[in-house]
């Protein structure tokens, strides 16, 4: 049993969509098999072996460690470590790194909190100003949910387009296009994510520096996400739109847009243990200082075990985290490749209906065509009928809403975070459902399970 997915009370459940689907799964007898669960990128099999044998046995926290801080991002200490690990990662030069135009956090808590904490610097920045129009962001879809947390502000997300057409390569000339039709009179915060979530695939130095133009022209702020910098394919060239961006801050001898960027590099996905919370930031000592007030309005300053465990590991086994680095990279590869080939050769699938890249533990693919011509319902939509459907015919669960914002594309992400026992086993279910690209009806569900789903269906049309 899945304890993320599992929760016993009815009511509390609406409000997840997935143990929603886990728990009619469940009380169905699991037709098709236990659950695999491959849906937001957690990883319960795969955490980096020394990460797991450290804690195991090696660990020791001091009592220090147990207590809240008076400075939302790290002791010291750790800031220290975790500096240097940011700048081996990038490859910064001295001249980035001076103190008094950039500095580290170690952020104990998820990248969503102080992205949305961005958000808030730039919403009271625009009322100290006496300026009342509505702040603008511009993302990109299909994408992270930047668009949760930004909306959630009362902020308006404009979204760039990333479509099956450039098989989700940024095209500059449309995305012209789309600013030209949107005509934003002011943008206020750009967001960069390079190596990019969900497709893997990675933008261009033409892409990372023309967003950076916009930034720079508008006077926003720019957010970096650097999520998965350190997941990809480690025989391809990186883009370290981090080193870019410092670069052009020297070169214009810093100036108006020297406090206005952050960069975020959390470690959830790099040695698999999102868990942990752990990420470090980079910025301006002026920005985090701002959002080190802005932290305290929602919470305490507590997380330093987990600090402590993450760092004192980087301490003793830097060698091994790199190693892992590069390891996991190439792991992920040939997933990708087998999973490519087993749904091509299998399924029917054509190539210009799988999406990998260098960067990120996913593969996205789309919905059969029997799905995706349902005039009837939004692209989204079709995703999720899908991605449920499938879930039901095979107990995989995967994830479509990395797409509720984006009707570019009906696609479903597969993450391969997963060990390759289960990969295999996800494929073999895959086969014996019946999937296929080409298959001339939706997948059909358990007669259990479809029994259960009528009568909850008939339970709200009657209540």
């Amino acid at each position: 049993m899945y304890t993320i997915l599992s929760n016993s009370n009815e009511i509390l459940r609406r409000t997840s969509h997935e143990q929603e689907l886990y728990a009619n799964y469940i009380a169905a007898g699991e037709p098709a098999g236990p659950t695999i669960y491959s849906s937001k990128g957690e990883h319960f099999t795969e955490v980096c072996p020394s990460l797991k044998h450290f804690i195991d046995h090696e660990l020791k926290l001091d009592l220090k460690y147990f207590g809240y801080m008076e400075y939302a991002f790290g002791l010291e200490e750790h800031r220290q470590i975790l500096k240097k690990l940011m700048i081996r990662h990038h490859e910064l030069d001295d001249e980035f790194v001076k103190p008094e135009n950039f500095e580290v956090g170690c952020l104990m808590n998820s990248t969503r909190l102080i992205m949305f904490d961005l958000g808030r610097v730039i919403v009271d920045e625009l009322e100290k100003k006496g300026d009342k129009r509505q702040p603008v962001v511009l993302s990109f879809q299909p994408g992270w949910d930047y668009t949760g947390v930004y909306e959630s502000l009362k902020m308006k997300v404009l979204h760039l387009p990333l479509t099956p057409r450039t098989e989700f390569v940024p095209d500059l000339k449309e995305w012209c296009t789309y600013l030209d039709e949107q005509k934003p009179e002011k943008i206020d915060l750009v967001i960069i994510n390079t190596q990019h979530n969900p497709t893997g695939k990675q933008w261009s130095l033409d892409v990372v520096n023309f967003l950076m133009d916009l930034a720079w022209k508008h006077e926003s702020y720019l957010l970096i996400d650097d999520a998965y910098y350190c997941v990809h394919d480690p025989r391809i060239e990186i883009v370290n739109t981090l080193k870019i961006w410092l670069k052009r801050l020297a070169q214009h001898k810093n100036g108006a847009m020297a406090t206005r960027w952050l960069h975020t590099h959390p470690f959830g996905k790099q040695f698999n243990c999102n868990a942990l919370g752990m990420a470090m930031i980079s910025s301006s000592p002026q920005l985090i200082a701002q959002l080190n007030t802005f932290y305290w309005h929602h919470s305490y300053l507590n997380g330093c075990v987990n600090a402590e465990i993450l760092c004192q590991w980087l301490s003793k086994h830097q060698q091994d985290a790199e190693q892992f680095i590069v390891d996991n990279g190439m792991e992920i590869a040939r997933k990708k490749n087998f999973v490519c080939q087993f749904m091509k050769q299998e399924l029917s699938y054509p190539s210009t209906s799988l999406c990998t890249g260098p960067s990120t533990s996913y593969l996205i693919f789309e919905v059969p065509l029997t799905y995706s011509q349902d005039s009837t319902k939004k692209k989204s939509e079709i995703a999720e009928q899908f991605s449920d459907d499938l879930y039901y015919a095979t107990g995989v669960m995967l994830s479509d809403d990395m797409f509720t914002h984006a009707e570019v594309a009906a696609y479903v992400r597969l993450h391969l975070g997963s060990d390759p026992a289960n990969i295999e086993e996800i494929l073999r279910r895959f086969k014996a459902s019946g999937l296929n690209y080409h298959m001339k009806h939706k997948l059909g569900v358990a007669p259990g399970l479809a029994e259960r789903l009528l009568t909850k269906l008939h339970n709200l049309v009657t209540s």
